[in-house]
């Protein structure tokens, strides 16, 4: 009579299969690794080949040769999304660990040649700078008054790579917009950021009244959106093989071009000049809030970001009580005196 294997001892096998199969494990064995982080941070092989700079056949015959080097299926993919199976969550959880390891011991060789100090290091999308009640500069000047010798980086990336970045160590926080944050990481809200739909002369939309302007004519018509707006009604949304653009900034080109309608903050289009011409196009229908983030990983913080998160939070319990305060003004329409 054949005995099944056991659940325990079916894990035990694969741990011991995948240990033989990465022992060394080398940079080749790394960029797989590296590969599976960053489609499992996309949400699947097709979000993740932007991030990756390869195309979709090439990024799911590298997936395909990990499975087999470890000797079991990852993850799901299809009609039901992607999907890490329990043998995928367990390697994604060590493959973590082990490029916060890495990542960890080049700071450690970095500090040879430097004297320790505090340090933070901040992935950010762009176009935030104008952005009114953005509480990010005020903090970080907080942040260096509270520890002088801190040394701040900043760098602009799309949002799937800070978050990659986060989650590999080699970033301690982002701003982005808020969505869904991948597994491991937190987020704190900053601000909400005003959008709307513009167009620039030359557009058929330019010159057209607002009360002829329908949801639909938009989806007849198209429009290009940057890659980070999560709050954009669904319907709204581009449609397969649109026009698009990585960047705010390169949003903001198509649409002056005035042969795109596109969402913009509508902050960034107040505070550029070659801007101003643009014409915002019926905003009860088309504008929306988007909410923008700071996220970090879970559990302990190095003291910058540490210092930077109590910062945000002292300034967001005052935004609060001064709309609570506000809130609780009497309305003189409203005083019973006056009835």
């Amino acid at each position: 009579m054949t005995s099944r294997t056991s659940s325990l001892e079916a894990q035990v096998l694969f741990a011991g299969d995948a240990a033989r199969a990465f022992a060394p494990v080398g940079d080749a064995e790394l960029r797989q690794l590296r590969l599976f982080c960053v489609v499992v941070a996309a949400g699947g092989l097709s979000a993740a080949t932007a991030e990756l700079q390869a195309d979709l056949s090439t990024v799911s015959r590298q997936f395909k040769e990990l499975e087999a080097r470890i000797g079991t299926r990852l993850a799901e993919r299809g009609r039901g999304g992607f999907v890490l199976t329990p043998a995928g969550e367990l390697l994604h959880r060590s493959a973590l660990k082990l490029l916060d390891s890495l990542q960890a011991f080049r700071d450690d060789v970095a500090r040879l040649a430097h004297p320790p100090g505090a340090r933070l290091r901040m992935g950010i999308v762009d176009a935030l700078l104008t952005a009114p009640g953005n509480p990010l500069s005020s903090a970080l000047s907080d942040c260096v008054d509270a520890l002088p010798d801190l040394a701040i980086e900043l760098v602009t990336l799309r949002p799937i790579e800070i978050e990659r970045r986060i989650l590999t160590g080699e970033l301690d926080a982002g701003v982005l917009a808020a969505h869904p944050p991948a597994a491991g990481l937190q987020q704190l809200r900053l601000y909400a950021e005003p959008n709307s739909l513009y167009v620039a002369p030359g557009h058929p939309w330019f010159a057209r009244d607002d009360r002829t302007i329908s949801s639909a004519d938009l989806d007849a018509m198209g429009c290009v959106v940057d890659p980070y707006s999560t709050d954009l009604p669904h319907r709204h949304r581009p449609p397969a093989g649109a026009t698009r653009a990585d960047t705010i900034e390169g949003v903001a080109l198509l649409v002056a071009s005035g042969r795109h309608a596109g969402f913009l903050p509508d902050h960034f289009v107040a505070a550029s000049a070659p801007l101003r011409r643009l014409r915002r196009v019926k905003p009860a229908l088309f504008s929306y809030a988007q909410d923008i983030v700071l996220t970090c990983r879970r559990g302990k913080a190095e003291p910058a970001l540490r210092q930077l998160l109590r910062v945000l939070a002292g300034e967001q319990t005052r935004v609060q009580a001064r709309d609570t305060a506000h809130d609780q003004v009497r309305d003189p329409a409203q005083d019973p005196a006056d009835e």
